[in-house]
């Protein structure tokens, strides 16, 4: 078996979150500002990008989709719906609740990024989402969390979601196609 070691900055992964009271949080470790609460709404990629670009929050409009790297940047790993009743971002963040395909209440939201996907059988079709709840797939006809809390995975970015499989791949990810949005900015 073959290992690599890495050191470096003990502080790497470390927020520092600051709510500004407006709507806001400002993570001070990244540089960057996030919108408090979602609206409650899910939406195609394409509507997620247009409601970022014309959001007016806090006295700022330079609101976007983060990317992948930067949604990862706010998952809290010590938190889950399975471990804290609670969905994996620290609690003064607020986000939606939904239920899962099977009906059940307690889960939450996959988030878009503006991260595309450049590969795959249909290249550039779909975006990257974070689930901050369970990344549920159907495996042997049962509903689970097969990727856990805080999981990177991806969806068509526009489209009738019943014209999709409602479970997609090996582990039956769920596909929801219309996702919710955390906006960002980059704090001047």
């Amino acid at each position: 078996m073959y290992f690599r070691m890495v050191r470096g900055n003990t502080d790497y992964g470390k927020n520092y979150f600051v709510d500004n009271n407006d709507g806001t949080i400002s993570d001070l470790a990244t540089g960057l500002m996030w919108q408090k609460a979602d609206d409650g709404i899910s939406r195609d990629w394409s509507e997620s990008l247009s409601y970022a670009e014309n959001l007016s929050l806090a006295n700022h409009n330079d609101w976007r989709l983060p990317n992948a790297k930067e949604m990862q940047s706010i998952v809290d790993y010590t938190r889950s719906p399975q471990t804290t009743n609670s969905p994996a971002i620290d609690p003064l963040f607020e986000c939606t609740e939904i239920t899962d395909p099977n009906g059940n209440t307690g889960h939450y939201p996959f988030y878009w990024t503006g991260t595309t996907h450049l590969d795959g059988v249909n290249p550039y079709s779909g975006a990257v989402y974070i689930a901050f709840g369970e990344g549920q797939g159907k495996m042997n006809g049962t509903l689970m969390d097969v990727h856990g809390a805080g999981c990177q995975r991806s969806d068509p970015k526009s489209g009738n979601k019943s014209n999709y499989p409602q479970f997609f791949g090996p582990q039956g990810d769920v596909r929801y196609v219309y996702n919710y949005v955390r906006c960002v900015r980059t704090i001047n």
